[in-house]
């Protein structure tokens, strides 16, 4: 159990995104009166989708900050255990200790790799024993209490279709490429603490990034430093030359193929979940 020290203004762009996390984490634990007032249940549940670098781990850490909520980080793989009932044990006990400490968010990243599609798995079957475990435990009988699950993943394709669904997983919520405005705030956030030469214009570095997504623009700050440092230890600004020459090495790790295949995810997700909302089967709708 952690509490983390990520806030809102640490996230650049990303605005809607924060706003529906806030909506659907912040909120209830916050605000608990105003849903039973208007007689709803909060969401239990939030996946993150999108490619790489995008932001997934920083929005759930800054939402359990600004909730004031603990925090459990869970990475998929690590759950996977060679001995039979381990793996169900883990997620078992993960849950039992989240509502010990609620309010709380348990945070699983990649979770991809512990709930993916059941009839796949030819071997041990560990991955469906798993699923089901989480299952039981965001829709069983004991019933979560200040206790909200995000799940990150950058394969929602792959994930179970039974954790899709209202009731699990309620809102599914994609990090997208930063656009220019958002680049320009991302850039602002990761040179607030680097004496920048008079030459450096962080709005023609945010047109210069196109494609480039968080991770990518704070690799490009780190290796312009780098670059300056190589010139002489001593330096004491970074230049727009070290940028331009940063900006030659790097590539936009997310391609516009890969852009496309997100969308086309969001589009086939969004459907989906719409059926289940309204009890259909998403292969005969």
């Amino acid at each position: 159990v952690e509490t983390p020290n990520v806030k809102w203004e640490d996230v650049g762009g990303l605005d809607e995104l924060k706003q529906e996390l806030k909506e659907a984490v912040e909120w209830p634990i916050k605000f608990p009166g105003a849903f039973k007032r208007m007689g709803i249940r909060p969401p239990r549940g939030i996946l993150l989708y999108g490619p790489p670098g995008t932001g997934k781990t920083l929005l759930a850490k800054s939402v359990a900050t600004e909730s004031e909520a603990n925090f459990i980080q869970v990475k998929g793989p690590s759950l996977l255990s060679m001995w039979v009932g381990e793996s169900e044990k883990g997620v078992r006990k993960v849950f039992e200790r989240a509502r010990q400490v609620a309010p709380c968010i348990v945070f699983f990243d990649e979770i991809d790799a512990i709930a993916s599609r059941r009839g796949y798995d030819s071997g041990t079957r560990v991955t469906e024993r798993v699923l089901n475990q989480l299952l039981a435990e965001m829709d069983g009988l004991e019933e979560l209490r200040d206790v909200i699950v995000i799940g990150a993943t950058n394969r929602p394709d792959m994930l179970d279709p039974a954790l899709l669904r209202p009731g699990r997983f309620d809102r599914l919520i994609t990090t997208t490429v930063p656009e220019k405005k958002d680049r320009l705030i991302i850039l602002q956030i990761h040179t607030k603490g680097m004496p920048l030469a008079k030459d450096v214009s962080i709005e023609k570095l945010a047109e210069k990034t196109e494609g480039f997504v968080g991770a990518d623009v704070e690799a490009l700050c780190r290796e312009s430093a780098i670059l300056a440092l190589r010139e002489s230890i001593e330096s004491k600004e970074v230049k727009a030359r070290h940028f331009e020459d940063a900006l030659k090495r790097m590539r936009p790790s997310v391609k516009p193929e890969d852009a496309k295949y997100y969308n086309e995810i969001e589009a086939t997700m969004f459907q989906n979940f719409v059926h289940a909302i309204r009890g259909v089967d998403p292969r005969i709708a």
